[in-house]
C-alpha cells in the first residue's frame, strides 16, 4: 500500500471549515493590522514635539573671560548654520546663548535671514575653528 502525501477530502476545494485557520488568521490580521495604525498614529502625534527646539540651551553661564573673544554682525541664521561676517559658523551641540542681559537663548530664538545683530562669541580653539562654543546676541531695541 502506498503512502498517500497528499490526501483529498470530501469537501475538497474547502476542506477546512470556515471558524478554522481561516477564521483565525484573519482575526489575527485585522489585530496586528490595528495595533501598526494604533502605533502610527502616536508616532505622527508625537513627531512635532520631537521637531522643535523648545529646550533653552544649558544654563550655565557665559564665561567672558575665555580667550579668543571675537565680536561681529549676524546676519543670518538657518538651524544652527550662522553666518557672521560672510563667514559661516556651526552651533556646538553644547553651545551656551545668550542675550546680552544674560538670559539664555533657544536655536528658534535667534533664527533671521537678512537682519543685522551685532554678536560676541568663541570659537573652539582645539579641533574645530567654524564652530562657536559661546554666543552672546545683541537684540536691537
Amino acid at each position: 500500500m502506498a503512502l498517500n502525501l497528499f490526501p483529498s477530502t470530501q469537501d475538497y476545494p474547502f476542506p477546512m471549515p470556515a471558524h478554522g485557520y481561516w477564521g483565525r488568521s484573519v482575526k489575527l490580521t485585522r489585530n496586528v493590522i490595528l495595533v501598526l495604525l494604533i502605533l502610527l498614529v502616536l508616532v505622527i502625534v508625537a513627531l512635532p514635539s520631537f521637531a522643535e527646539d523648545i529646550m533653552p540651551m544649558p544654563s550655565m553661564a557665559i564665561n567672558k573671560e575665555l580667550p579668543g573673544s571675537r565680536t561681529g554682525v549676524l546676519t543670518k541664521a538657518l538651524g544652527a548654520v550662522l553666518q557672521i561676517e560672510h563667514a559661516s559658523y556651526t552651533l556646538s551641540p553644547v553651545a551656551l546663548v545668550e542675550d546680552r542681559f544674560g538670559s539664555p537663548l533657544t536655536l528658534k530664538d535667534i533664527q533671521c535671514h537678512d537682519v543685522e545683530y551685532k554678536v560676541q562669541y568663541w570659537v573652539a580653539a582645539d579641533h574645530d575653528r567654524s564652530q562657536i562654543m559661546q554666543l552672546i546676541v545683541t537684540f536691537p531695541e
